[in-house]
């Protein structure tokens, strides 16, 4: 469903919080690391991440919350432009491949559960 902007409207509420993060191809048990990156801004169905990495729209990813030990599998729905402030780093919108409500330490309100799984995740 359309927002004011005609972006999608969010499934649920989004919360600023810095995560890290070890990032791995799927189905590699941990051997495989693409990486270690930020989220920046969180949600229950995923969370804008800081790459350093080069990534793919659709890539499949495993992140691992470095912080509690949770694990996810999910994938790159939106490549943001890169940010050139000191460091080369890509803004990420990463979503979950299921909802993964204890993923980011944090629990979101239960309407945002039960919203639907068609909207976009964008910026």
């Amino acid at each position: 469903m359309p927002g004011r902007n005609g972006a999608g409207i969010r499934r649920s509420s989004r919360v600023t919080l810095r995560v890290p993060l070890r990032v791995y191809e799927p189905d590699s048990n941990r051997r495989f690391l693409v990486g270690e990156a930020s989220a920046l801004k969180v949600s229950l169905w995923g969370g804008l991440v800081a790459f350093r990495t080069t990534m793919h729209r659709d890539q499949k990813l495993f992140l691992v919350n470095q912080a509690t030990g949770e694990t996810a599998q999910s994938k790159v729905a939106y490549l943001g432009p890169m940010r050139l402030g000191g460091r080369r780093l890509r803004l990420v919108a990463i979503e979950f491949l299921r909802p993964t409500p204890s993923f980011w330490g944090l629990a979101f309100p239960a309407n945002d559960a039960t919203r639907s799984h068609t909207t976009q995740y964008g910026h």
